[in-house]
């Protein structure tokens, strides 16, 4: 993984939220995270990769206090991570990007991660109903690859949500949703 500052206008698209409940989360169910993904892309290009950060509410009982690690917020230590896949896939602006971050817990108190993300095409050559094309990647959250640019500063509002500055996608995911087997489909490197 990526470990880096970088400008919020190289998402392709509006972040997914996946949220942990400290409060109510046991510690067994940090163990083995499994976030369904699905995106709608804003622009035409490649996908690279995952964009991940995390956003914490500090829910006082007089005040709200927000820390987040967002891109274009003001950069903390954590930065954000991009978790980068073994090739690049072809979206085009609408398009539906489904797929699967899957973290797994080790001994060196960090994740092991296995990330899928697929597309389908169309066009000519295609057959009906598109091309899936998916792509994948293993990536130990231990071993990052530290690339410290000095991004732009963006200010925000201490009080401020991070959604408030990054407007998230509202798209119900259920596992249901997704065809596992079609996002598998390609085996996972170094495995």
């Amino acid at each position: 993984p990526v470990v880096d500052a970088f400008d919020p206008r190289l998402l392709v698209s509006p972040p997914l939220c996946h949220v942990i409940d400290f409060n109510e989360i046991k510690e067994e169910d940090l163990f083995e995270i499994d976030i369904p993904l699905k995106f709608i892309a804003s622009v035409g290009t490649r996908v690279h990769g995952l964009a991940c950060w995390f956003d914490v509410l500090f829910n006082g009982s007089a005040v709200q206090r927000w820390l987040t690690t967002a891109p274009g917020a003001p950069t903390t230590h954590w930065y954000q991570i991009r978790c980068v896949l073994s090739q690049p896939i072809y979206v085009m602006a609408g398009q539906e990007i489904t797929g699967r971050l899957h973290m797994i817990a080790h001994n060196a108190q960090s994740y092991t991660m296995y990330l899928s993300l697929s597309a389908k095409m169309w066009g000519p050559g295609a057959v009906q109903g598109g091309i899936l094309q998916t792509s994948s990647g293993k990536l130990d959250l231990k071993e990052p690859y530290y690339r410290m640019s000095q991004p732009q500063s963006y200010t925000m509002a201490q009080d401020q949500q991070p959604q408030q500055l990054l407007q998230a996608q509202a798209i119900p995911i259920r596992t249901e949703d997704l065809d596992e087997g079609e996002l598998l489909r390609q085996p996972l490197e170094n495995t």
